[in-house]
């Protein structure tokens, strides 16, 4: 919830005009994002008020984690 990187980018599907505005520090770091749509957000900062809110997790993210599985 720091507000810091684009790898919790998401595409706000369904429930985008029940989310807060975007704050500017979001709305910078979101134009680093690859695969950016109008309804694009930061997951970390999307606190959904009380509508259903539907996700999708884009195909491409820059995700620094690596995991061994």
């Amino acid at each position: 919830m720091s507000c810091a990187c684009t790898t919790c980018h998401i595409v706000v599907e369904e429930g985008f005009n029940n989310l807060e505005d975007a704050s500017d520090d979001e709305e910078d770091l979101l134009d680093k994002a690859w695969g950016l749509e109008p309804n694009s957000r930061l997951g970390c900062q999307v606190y959904p008020k009380d509508e259903l809110t539907v996700i999708k997790i884009p195909k491409y993210t820059i995700n620094q984690v690596s995991e061994d599985h």
